[in-house]
């Protein structure tokens, strides 16, 4: 190995065991950063491991030789879970597991070698395993498996982004620009390292993917460290994403009674459901209303459904059910209806203010959320309301 090559992995492996424990160490737990940290851990370990038998000779890590060749093979499954839990914050599943079954079949098909003695497998290494098939066998699947959970990663990051346009959701387009720089990142490293068999550029292109992999994986565990929920958009659930979109559906917003929000998510709104009595549910949305007008809490683009809730004295779950069952309308969509109101009655008064500057004032974050929104109250875009006010 190059000094420059041994370089390279002390950096990546020192920086990898850090963000780990950084990450899963953190107060601010998430699922995110769990499952960040355990790829940083991962990526450790794909980087210190040639120092096990840099010199060939044999010492007390030597059981562990090789242990390091098929790490690789779980990146796609990482890269995939984390794009899921970063966006909705949902707690892992058993079923997640099945992700990781072909990092399990390169040992699996190995198996032999890795319970072969230290002498044999450092042999296998410096001069060449005796069966190379199952290694080359290893290695195409490492490589399929970060194709195609790229792929997947891609289609549900779409699917989130439309879903998130689809339902009105108040939140910031520039983290799906950030997701989607992640993917292609991610493409260009594995395409690297699928043109490393080529034997006249394989250390370029090696050095070049392993260089790519610490800036991919290290700069997002950096921001995810500093921000754990970076790229979180609340008011999303795993149940809304496999519905219709074309079908208008409620969407509960809280993480804290997500459980029975869930259960209130709704196609077809009906007066007679829900825990509350209809009249309770009227007097609640009278508050709600009043509260609303009075404070302008629409106001304020960092509104939830839980701050909204505590502000005007009643429950998460109480408010998510008069908005669902008595108004037929999900978080967003009621705030949104005031934030449309106050933009309207401002540029009655004052036709010449510039159309973005009195969005955000009206609470809204971005300018695609904010044209999304008032052409589908509207049915015009926020331009042409203007010039209809003019003319």
């Amino acid at each position: 190995m190059s000094i420059l090559m041994q370089y390279l992995h002390v950096i990546g492996a020192f920086q990898g065991f850090l963000l780990a424990g950084l990450l899963i160490l953190s107060s601010q737990i998430s699922t995110a950063s769990r499952i960040l940290g355990i790829w940083c851990l991962f990526l450790g370990l794909k980087f210190l491991g040639p120092f096990i038998y840099m010199d060939g000779e044999l010492n007390a890590f030597s059981p562990l030789i090789g242990i390091h060749m098929f790490l690789p093979a779980s990146y796609g499954a990482f890269l995939y879970l984390y794009c899921r839990h970063a966006i909705i914050n949902s707690p892992l599943a058993l079923k997640d597991l099945c992700h990781f079954i072909p990092f399990l079949m390169c040992y699996v098909l190995n198996i032999e070698l890795y319970l072969s003695s230290p002498e044999v497998k450092l042999n296998a290494i410096m001069h060449g395993p005796e069966n190379v098939t199952l290694i080359l066998i290893g290695q195409v699947i490492m490589a399929l498996q970060a194709f195609v959970y790229l792929g997947l990663s891609m289609i549900m990051v779409r699917r989130y982004q439309n879903q998130a346009k689809q339902t009105l959701s108040n939140f910031n387009p520039d983290m799906f620009t950030w997701l989607w720089k992640i993917l292609i990142l991610d493409l260009v490293i594995w395409t690297l390292k699928s043109m490393s068999v080529l034997p006249e550029y394989r250390y370029l292109l090696v050095a070049m993917g392993d260089v790519l992999i610490i800036v991919l994986i290290y700069s997002i565990a950096l921001a995810q460290w500093r921000n754990p929920v970076l790229f979180k958009i609340a008011q999303l659930n795993t149940k809304s994403i496999n519905s219709n979109l074309a079908v208008p559906t409620v969407v509960a917003l809280s993480e804290e009674v997500s459980d029975i929000d869930a259960k209130s998510s709704v196609s077809t709104v009906t007066n007679n459901s829900g825990a509350l009595d209809p009249s309770i549910r009227s007097s609640l949305l009278k508050a709600v209303r009043q509260h609303m007008q009075e404070h302008q809490s629409y106001l304020d683009n960092q509104l939830t459904l839980t701050s909204l809730a505590k502000t005007v004295g009643i429950s998460t779950h109480h408010l998510s059910e008069v908005l669902n069952q008595h108004e037929g309308k999900n978080f967003y969509q009621f705030v949104n209806e005031y934030r449309i109101d106050f933009f309207c009655e401002q540029l009655k008064y004052d036709k010449e203010i510039k159309i973005l500057d009195l969005a955000m004032t009206a609470g809204f974050s971005s300018k695609s959320t904010f044209n999304a929104v008032f052409k589908q109250f509207v049915q015009l875009t926020p331009s042409q309301y203007r010039k209809q006010l003019t003319s």
